[in-house]
């Protein structure tokens, strides 16, 4: 059954197009009902047939939610306006009908109303499919390249590994005026007769000249005028656009300063790393792994749930999975069998308060996208910790109010991508059973922060 539930499900992609196709159809004889005899009659019809497809629609789309996993607060709009788009076609197929309880609503009303139900839920189930941005990505784009063609060009593209081999101006500059300036000094709109599109544009300048004096380079007329106050009529960028910030004012000062050269290279310049740490691309790490998973088991997720186990996922479009058993104290080491269905989806597993002990380690290691786990007031006491060596991705473990040994400390330095370990105490001091290495003390968190003591502490009032 289960199997045939998931196949009407996959089918709403295909149906929905149906009653998608008859309202457009229904729209097109309505706005254009003077020329059709008998409009009314081809109405009536297009409408029904919208109801019936419409109908099977709901349903084929409310089974693929609920057998493919997603997620309700992704869907919920898409679904809620399937149902309006069905009670329009309803309501104006029972307003072609006479029916006397509605025949006082304007007919208008009718169809304008389904056209924009209809736009709302084809672009709220594109958001599904496709992304929120599924609509405005390519607008913005678009808009872009009709404000000016090539001010798309610039871009940070600096790299630790190989910025002192980047032209200065073509990789800091040229980024900075095309987000702060091009939009006002192009091909297509020239402000002051200015254009700032290419390094050729700013020697040109515009009706007070070039924006570069080579001679006498803080007389430039680009240096005069990021610099004036923010109030002045002559300040660039206009007080009403988004402004310089104060590295990239320092940074085209520089420029400016040296030159404004154009095929240098900022190793070739001798620009200090600092003045262009701002626009250096930082290379983003993921928290959790970048993994592609099928949607995890709903039988597995339905018996946690059932055991007031916690389980909510990372993000609403993500697979991965954080799990908590607070609400299930009795939570140990055999539950762990509760969880196989979704190994490879968890990535944060809170076990803390329950009664697992250290053969909970083995256990652990067998979940390979763990990236955080919580042994928080258990009875642990770290024998058998290097079994979470095999875990790739762990970054946080909690270990805080536990049995831990402080023999077990040095083994968390042999686990691969170990960020931090909390291990505080409030009845003992960990560091006082061991040797803190510089090692060690770079990932142990002990928890033992205390204030200076002030010479005013001793005074009383």
């Amino acid at each position: 059954m289960e199997a045939f539930l998931t196949f009407i499900g996959r089918l709403h992609p295909l149906i929905v197009h149906l009653p998608i196709g008859f309202i457009l159809l229904a729209l097109l004889i309505e706005f254009y009902k003077k020329y059709f005899k008998e409009s009314e009659k081809f109405l009536k019809f297009i409408l029904f047939w919208t109801i019936i497809s419409g109908f099977f629609s709901l349903i084929s789309g409310y089974l693929q939610y609920q057998q493919e996993g997603y997620l309700w607060e992704t869907v919920q709009g898409h679904f809620y306006f399937g149902i309006l788009t069905l009670l329009m076609s309803i309501g104006f197929y029972f307003f072609l009908q006479r029916q006397v309880f509605l025949i006082q609503i304007p007919r208008l009303f009718f169809s304008l109303g389904l056209l924009v139900s209809l736009l709302l839920t084809g672009h709220l189930g594109g958001s599904v499919t496709h992304g929120e941005d599924h609509l405005t990505k390519p607008l913005k784009e678009l808009s872009s390249t009709l404000l000016m063609d090539e001010s798309t060009e610039f871009e940070f593209q600096l790299k630790e590994e190989n910025f002192r081999d980047q032209p200065m101006y073509a990789s800091v500059i040229a980024p900075i005026l095309s987000q702060k300036c091009i939009s006002c000094h192009n091909p297509k709109k020239t402000k002051g007769e200015l254009q700032m599109h290419t390094y050729q544009a700013l020697q040109i300048g515009g009706k007070n000249g070039s924006l570069i004096n080579y001679e006498d380079p803080k007389q430039s007329e680009l240096f005069l005028r990021i610099h004036l106050p923010k109030e002045d009529k002559k300040h660039m960028p206009p007080k009403s656009k988004k402004q310089l910030t104060k590295a990239e004012i320092k940074i085209i000062s520089h420029w400016i300063e040296i030159g404004a050269p154009e095929k240098q290279t900022l190793g070739q310049l001798g620009v200090e790393r600092h003045k262009i740490d701002p626009f250096i691309v930082k290379e983003k790490e993921n928290f959790y792994p970048e993994v592609v998973l099928e949607t995890p088991d709903l039988e597995t997720l339905d018996r946690l749930l059932s055991k007031n186990i916690l389980i909510s996922p990372v993000t609403k479009e993500s697979n991965l999975l954080n799990l908590s058993v607070l609400n299930y104290p009795k939570f140990g080491n055999q539950q762990m069998n509760l969880l196989e269905g979704i190994k490879q989806h968890l990535v944060s597993i809170d076990l803390s308060y329950s009664l697992v002990n250290d053969s909970i380690f083995y256990r652990l290691a067998q979940f390979p996208n763990l990236v955080q786990i919580k042994l928080n007031h258990t009875q642990i006491t770290g024998e058998g910790i290097s079994q979470l060596n095999t875990l790739k991705h762990l970054k946080k473990l909690y270990l805080v109010e536990t049995a831990l040994e402080g023999t077990s400390l040095p083994l968390l330095l042999n686990l691969p991508a170990i960020e931090q370990v909390f291990v505080y105490q409030s009845k003992r001091n960990l560091i006082e059973e061991i040797e803190l290495t510089p090692e060690l003390e770079a990932i142990i968190e002990i928890g033992t922060y205390a204030l200076p003591r002030l010479a005013s502490d001793a005074i009383v009032y």
